[in-house]
Order: C-alpha cells, then structure tokens, then sequence
C-alpha cells in the first residue's frame, strides 16, 4: 500500500515532468532569418533558419558580392573581366582561381547545350542593339553578322592554371547568362560553411534551394506567367527541395520588324534571334549556376532541346505563346514527373 506522502511525492513528480515537457519541446516553427537588397542591378533575397547571425550573414554577402563584381562585372571597368574583353588576341590576364572555376563551368555548359550556350555572344548581342546598345529595327546584313559571328564560339577562350587569353582580337566574355545562379550556389557555399543546412538564395529569380522551410513545411517556388510587367501573376507554384529552379524569357526585350517579332534571345550558332513561339523556360537543375546556363540554351532550342536537357539530367517547362496571355504548357518527361507529385 502506498502511503499518503509518496502519493504525493509522485503527484509532485508527474507534475514536473509535465511541465519539463512543456517548456522545452521543441519549436514546431523555427524563426526564418531574411536578408535582402539590390545587387547585380537586380535583388536578392536570402532566407535560412539556424544559428548564423543575421548581422555576420550580411557582412559575408556583402564580401562575396563585392568580390565577385571585381572579377566578373563587365560594367565595372577594371574588372578582371573587363580587362580580359579590352586585351589584345595573345595577351595573357593572371586571373584567380574563381575565374578559372567560371571558365570550366563555362565550357561545359557550352558542350553540354550543343553550343546553345555561348558566353561569348557579345559581339552579335551588340550588333542587335540588345545588351544596352541601340536597339535596331531591321535584321543586320549577312556581312555584319558574319563579321561578328567571326568573333564568337567559347573555344576562342583559352586558359592555363593561373591565366586567360583569347585567340582572336575583338573577343569578350559576358558571364551574365549564368552569374546569378551561380551566385546564388555561392552563397549556399557560405551558409553550408557556417552549418546552415535549410535556406533558400533567390538572386535577380535564379534560386536555390536546400532544406525545409520548416519540419513541417516545404519551400513554395512559383513560375512566372510571361508579362511585360514583372510579377504580374503566376502561371504554377510547387514544392521543391534540395534543387535550384531558373527562368530565362524572350518577352521584354525585343523589337518588331514587317510585323515579325525579334526577341532577344540569340541562337549563338546563327546570329539570329530565335523564331519559335516559345516565351519561356523554367528549368530545375541540382545547383542553380547550371539550372540558369540550360534555362538561357532551353530558350535557345525550344521544344526540340528537350531531349537534349533529358539526357543530362534536366527538368524543363516550356511555356509557349497562344494568345493575349495565353500559354501551353510543354514539360519534359522528368519534369511531367515532378509536378505529378509536388504542384499545388
């Protein structure tokens, strides 16, 4: 039998285990920490949960941006960049090894797209007028494209260990067709550095994304519905983990000519703009620098490139015009797959 004073020393005990369960289990909704701001003439947005501190987290951004426009901003012109584009044919540039990091990078999304992918486009993007130059409104002659064509093909582009040079007088690098998603690949680098393990890093919309939001929450990512004007509604949203998610589009910059649309998506092998239907391409890719490369070369090849992306690996939605905003959806089989499972 048990006596009145142990009944009430177990009473006291349950008690306080109770309350012990109450007070420390664990948070259902850890607090997301967000940072954000304007860089690369566009913004970033950086969420993560964990113990990084916010101010700490900045100030590592703040260095990688930085860095990074030193090396890679062809407006800034003492860039490393820059000073390659400006360098006579022959001439070498000592470069870090991050520059030589881009340029493998570079290479192989260049092998990988078939040449849809060509980083060394600059000559015939300005010959256009797209890029910031005077936009034409009548296609170049067969000469001028040659003449510009004659500089363009990322195998002008050589490199050892520690330097860079071109084959050719009048070559140029532009990294800007896969720079935010890298970028954004960069900052998960640091995060993963600091033990940060569920974040998410949208720069300028190239976005990658490790983790859950929260263990009972996913990470929502939304496409674009093509518009001239940014945000203007979404085409679908799904779920995604562990992937990076790009969009590349033909429906801001572009001019018309006897009634024909030209966009400013160049195939790099032609010199022309592209004349397919598609208006844009939403790719998902393991790391976001890749993801940003194949959506720009998807815009390139359209419904024929889907194939190719299969082969190696990645997803593709194609949202092709049919209409005042109206669009068909084309999704690559892996693609299909995925939103079976995670659209909302």
């Amino acid at each position: 039998m048990i006596s009145e004073a142990n009944i009430s020393k177990i009473l006291s005990l349950l008690c306080g285990l109770l309350l012990a369960g109450c007070f420390f289990s664990p948070d259902p909704s850890p607090e997301i920490i967000e940072l954000r701001g304007d860089v690369f003439g566009s913004y970033y947005i950086v969420k993560y949960t964990g113990d990084l501190r916010p101010a700490l987290a900045q100030q590592k951004l703040d260095d990688l941006f930085l860095g990074f426009n030193n090396e890679f901003s062809t407006y800034q012109k003492d860039s490393v960049i820059s000073r390659f584009n400006e360098a006579k044919a022959k001439e070498r540039i000592k470069v870090s090894p991050r520059f030589i990091e881009m340029l493998s990078m570079a290479q192989r999304f260049h092998q990988k797209t078939e040449g849809a992918f060509d980083p060394t486009l600059g000559p015939v993007i300005k010959l256009w007028g797209f890029g910031g130059g005077k936009l034409r409104d009548h296609t170049p002659s067969k000469k001028e494209l040659d003449e510009a064509l004659s500089r363009v093909g990322f195998p002008l582009i050589k490199w050892n260990e520690t330097e860079v040079w071109k084959e050719k007088n009048g070559v140029v690098l532009d990294v800007n067709a896969f720079a935010p998603g890298w970028v954004a690949d960069l900052v998960g680098e640091i995060l993963e550095a600091n033990n940060i393990k569920n974040y998410m890093a949208d720069i300028g919309g190239e976005i990658l994304f490790r983790g859950e939001k929260s263990p009972k929450s996913s990470w929502v990512a939304g496409i674009e519905k093509p518009s001239e004007k940014h945000g203007e509604s979404v085409q679908l949203a799904f779920r995604i983990k562990n992937l990076a998610l790009a969009t590349s589009g033909s429906y801001r910059q572009f001019f018309t000519e006897n009634g024909k649309r030209r966009s400013h998506i160049i195939d790099p092998r032609t010199g022309m703009p592209v004349d397919h239907s598609i208006s844009s391409a939403s790719v998902i890719a393991d790391r976001a620098g890749e993801a940003d490369a194949w959506g720009t070369a998807m815009m390139v090849l359209g419904e024929k490139g889907i194939q190719l992306a299969e082969k190696n690996g990645i997803k593709v939605l194609l949202l092709d015009a049919k209409g005042v905003k109206s669009f068909e959806e084309i999704l690559s089989p892996s693609m299909r797959l995925f939103l079976d499972e995670h659209r909302l």
